[in-house]
């Protein structure tokens, strides 16, 4: 089972979470034309996908 971290996320979650928010961001800097700014935002979502899928194939310590 994951840690839980004081706020009540795990570290699955809170990469969930964060991966959301970034393509949130993402799409908003598309619309608005703002190629390099989505171009990081996809960067910052694709490690925080990898983050989750890492904390979630983790064996317990």
């Amino acid at each position: 089972m994951p840690t839980q971290r004081p706020d009540g996320l795990s570290p699955t979650e809170t990469a969930h979470y964060t991966f959301d928010m970034l393509e949130s961001l993402r799409k908003l800097a598309l619309s608005q034309n703002q190629s390099l700014l989505a171009h990081l935002l996809s960067l910052a979502a694709l490690e925080a996908k990898n983050q989750a899928a890492a904390h979630e194939t983790a064996l317990p310590g």
